[in-house]
């Protein structure tokens, strides 16, 4: 029996599959039947147990382990589970009450992924996708409790590279998972980092006392070196039978080796290396909301690469990202992104100048840093806004953000001259001087009513609060050299707790990681010219309860600009992921792509660059549409003749089928040629980067050859008005197999002299125009809203070109639209494309990144909202999904 089942272990690392492989092919060669199926249930049974040991072979440690590996063993809390129990009912009395259920759905996320902790010698690397100031520190104390719960024995929380952090992080962990309660052993506090290994004896610790263990550790290379010596003196059997979690914060920062020399290592990489390498059994996941560094990591090398998982977080409605704030372009033509929110005040360049202090280090010493108008309006506002927060009735902190620079000494000067400025603002307002105050609210308390979750109160009730905020209001600098730092736990002669109204003057402390508390007001001029740091630098990201419609940003222009391409990227990135998940695919098959800065933004800086090259850019699953044309007759008339030719071809290749309603025409099994052929003769205007000929039929020649493609021909059933409201005809085009009706898309009235931009030609419904009809109606709405997966599990590996014509005589339909378009005049019907390229392809490298950035020559992502514009009344109903 041995003998069979190292047989069968040797048979599914040989052909790289599944045990139910492996039993198929040793069935199939005439090996016992009876035999194997004991065998197998052996193995089963090892798996199902988890009672998995390691063997001096290590052949069934590979086999098994890469069963084990892909198993989600946890399906959410039990009534027994007394470190979760104990946490949610914390939770459920505090503050994040509301966001419980969001809690406990993530973080099962997350601890499914996770080793199994009763599987001796299984390790697994992960990365947990975050939103800077989001709340990633309540998802993992969530899951350290989740994970206790499970055997998890030994718990490692990399926390940052400042001591405020790291005790900010130290004291959440306590509060959250109530240590004062003796259910868990902490071998750090918020005074003591882990300094000496020979202070914490842990193999008397670990396992012994049947209570997890923790360490909140600084990722500084003396504290890393002196856990790395207590885990080595830790017999090595005991850390094997340990499950062990290492948590990395803000895993983005240190983590990641920087050395310029290919074979040299930053002490705090190799140290958080070595670790690892001493963690026997257990998992590491690294939280970062900017995953940059982490991801271009070597995925075949002995690296923190996120191997296994990579878990986007979902982002809470209450959140205020850099979408909310600065708002994006869309991510396709499925995508409606929010706008942006009004929160966002103009400092000018001038302005910014003149708060820039020297390079000099001695001319910095004596720079003394103007009060510009923005500055003095934000302060005002920052006053306003406390005041408005006691006239609704909170109780907590209020913060104001100042980051000018990165320099320490300038800090002190631009504290010296807020601090004047209050000052001039008390004076006035004893002196009965309520302009300047009164002026800021008519100015901005309305701005951004929409957001607002409580009432605005009148002037004359917030005019109440002022003189108390202005009286507790203090400046502070907070940084390497400042005495008064950031304190929220600040108690006065009473022992009672103050409520800080504070403004803050500081640099990299600031920076990332800390939470401000109630911040309201940032004054940002500091700029970077890498991803990761610009995202970071966003203290303003984060919640606002009560107070949604009060926080206020000052920051130039093209820093504004900046941050709305970064929600941009961090969407596809998030999109990228989803899509992983989906597919069921980890980060070692596919990596994750990042697009490039079309200006002077790096993704992450050089020395962070790790593996990440210039990678090719797939087409696959992509859906691309025209909705730029040139009013120019001369280009509709060779398009349509183009099209002629096309339709041409697909009667010689393919049979047509046709339906009334919605009247359209199609054509299966064209060759790839044929479509190529229509791509290269079709005239695309050249503001549509994302539709080049060129790339787009090379890559349909070399990555999907032999695709076959269906072609549809969708028109209307419908009519469309004139702006009087009476019937207009708006005509058709024979393309050789009877008129086809033209759709109404009246162009934007913004559009460029000689352009006529739609917007959008497609409906969601044209992903799913070739399928058949039944199986559309069947489709779920959560299955209808991932058209690519749809796709990809019913079109049989083929792509769809459509094609539309589009009415000369298109006009406005709805008020809404009459405001926004125009009519299109024009002396010739267009044809417009829409290309859905195939899912797949030959080669998985040309489809798949891998990991890397995109080329300067990557298509653009089509700006097109997929909505159905107001002015659609000519299109035929799509009918898609409903099935529940």
């Amino acid at each position: 029996m041995a003998r069979i089942r190292e047989l069968l272990i040797s048979q599914m690392v040989r052909l790289g599959a599944d045990l139910e492989d492996a039993l198929d092919f040793l069935q199939g060669v005439g090996v016992s039947s009876e035999v194997l199926l004991t065998a197998a249930e052996g193995i089963r049974r090892d798996i199902a147990e988890n009672d998995l040991l390691d063997s001096p072979t290590g052949v069934v440690d590979r086999s098994l382990m890469a069963n084990v590996q892909m198993q989600q063993w946890y399906s959410g809390p039990e009534p027994g589970d007394e470190h979760w129990r104990g946490l949610r009912h914390r939770l459920l009395t505090g503050r994040m009450a509301a966001a419980v259920p969001d809690i406990d759905r993530a973080s099962t996320k997350v601890v499914a992924q996770l080793a199994k902790p009763n599987v001796h010698g299984l390790k697994k690397k992960g990365l947990v996708l975050g939103y800077v100031q989001s709340g990633k520190t309540a998802n993992f104390t969530a899951v350290m409790a989740k994970a206790a719960d499970r055997g998890y024995g030994l718990f490692i929380v990399l926390s940052g590279i400042h001591n405020n952090l790291r005790e900010q992080t130290q004291v959440r962990i306590e509060k959250d998972l109530d240590f004062a309660s003796g259910g868990w052993i902490g071998l750090t506090t918020g005074d003591a980092d882990f300094v000496n290994s020979r202070t914490h004896r842990g193999a008397s610790l670990l396992g012994s006392a049947g209570k997890p263990v923790v360490v909140v550790i600084k990722k500084n290379a003396s504290r890393l070196a002196s856990l790395r010596d207590w885990l080595k003196e830790t017999p090595e059997d005991l850390r094997r039978r340990t499950p062990t979690l290492i948590l990395d914060d803000e895993a983005d920062q240190a983590t990641p080796n920087s050395a310029t020399g290919r074979a040299e290592r930053t002490a705090v990489n190799a140290l958080v290396n070595e670790i690892w390498a001493l963690t026997l059994s257990g998992t590491y996941v690294g939280y970062t909301a900017t995953p940059f560094a982490n991801i271009f990591m070597d995925p075949g090398g002995q690296d923190l690469y996120p191997s296994n998982f990579i878990i986007n977080l979902p982002r809470p409605p209450e959140y205020f990202g850099a979408e909310r704030l600065f708002g994006r372009e869309p991510l396709s033509d499925d995508d409606e992104p929010d706008p942006g929110l009004d929160m966002v005040r103009k400092i000018t360049e001038e302005e910014a100048s003149l708060l820039r202090p020297p390079s000099d280090a001695e001319d910095r010493r004596a720079f003394r840093p103007s009060v510009p108008a923005s500055l003095r309006q934000a302060v005002e506002w920052f006053v306003v806004a406390s005041s408005i927060r006691r006239a609704r009735g909170h109780a907590d902190h209020c913060s104001m953000l100042v980051h000018t620079t990165h320099y320490s000494d300038p800090h002190f000067a631009m504290r010296d001259s807020i601090d004047g400025l209050c000052g001039e603002l008390l004076e006035a307002w004893t002196g009965s001087d309520s302009r300047a105050l009164r002026e800021s609210y008519d100015r901005e308390a309305a701005r951004v009513a929409e957001a607002a979750t409580e009432p605005m109160p009148a002037w004359e009730v917030v005019a109440e609060h002022v003189s108390d905020t202005l009286d507790s209001l203090r400046v502070i600098v907070d940084n390497g050299m400042s005495d008064d730092r950031l304190d929220y736990n600040r108690v006065d002669a009473d022992g009672i707790p103050v409520r800080e109204v504070v403004i803050a003057v500081g640099g990299g402390t600031l920076s990332r990681g800390l939470t401000l508390e109630g911040l309201m007001v940032s004054y940002f001029t500091r700029t970077s010219n890498t991803y990761d740091t610009l995202l970071q630098m966003g203290r303003w990201f984060g919640y606002r309860p009560g107070y949604e419609d009060l926080p206020r940003i000052w920051m130039q222009d093209s820093l504004a600009d900046e941050y709305r391409f970064l929600a941009l990227v961090e969407a596809e990135i998030r999109d990228e992921i989803r899509d992983l998940e989906i597919q069921q695919l980890t980060p070692s098959d596919v990596g994750v792509r990042v697009r490039q800065h079309p200006g002077r933004l790096a993704i992450v800086a050089r020395n962070k660059m790790g593996a990440a090259r210039h990678l090719r850019v797939t087409y696959a699953g992509e859906r691309m549409q025209t909705f730029i044309f040139d009013r120019d007759r001369g280009v509709a008339l060779r398009n349509q003749e183009a099209t002629r030719r096309f339709v041409t071809r697909c009667l010689a290749e393919s049979s047509l089928e046709s339906t009334e309603r919605p009247p359209r025409w199609r054509f299966a099994d064209v060759s790839s040629e044929s479509i190529c052929a229509l791509i290269e003769e079709y005239e695309f205007h050249p503001d549509q980067a994302s539709m080049r000929s060129d790339l787009m039929t090379q890559w349909i020649r070399e990555a999907a050859p032999a695709a076959k493609w269906n072609v549809t021909v969708i028109s209307t059933s419908k009519t469309a008005h004139t702006s009087d409201g009476r019937t207009l005809d708006l005509g058709g085009l024979d393309l050789g197999f009877g008129i086809v009706p033209a759709v109404n898309r009246a162009p934007l009235d913004s559009s460029a002299p000689g352009t006529a931009n739609i917007k959008s030609l497609l409906n969601h419904a044209d992903w799913f125009a070739d399928l058949d009809t039944e199986l559309v109606r069947r489709l779920t709405p959560d299955e209808v809203n991932q058209p690519r997966d749809v796709r990809r599990r019913h079109a049989d590996g083929r792509g769809q070109l459509i094609v539309y014509v589009v009415s000369k005589d298109s006009c406005p339909q709805r008020k809404g639209s009459k405001r926004a378009r125009e009519a299109m005049d024009l002396s010739e019907h267009l044809i417009g494309l829409g290309i859905i390229f195939p899912s797949g392809g030959a080669d998985p490298r040309i489809d798949a990144t891998y990991i890397g950035v995109t080329p300067d020559w990557q298509p653009e992502l089509d700006p097109s909202a997929d909505e159905i514009p107001d002015d659609r009344e000519g299109d035929a109903e799509p009918v898609v999904g409903g099935a529940q």
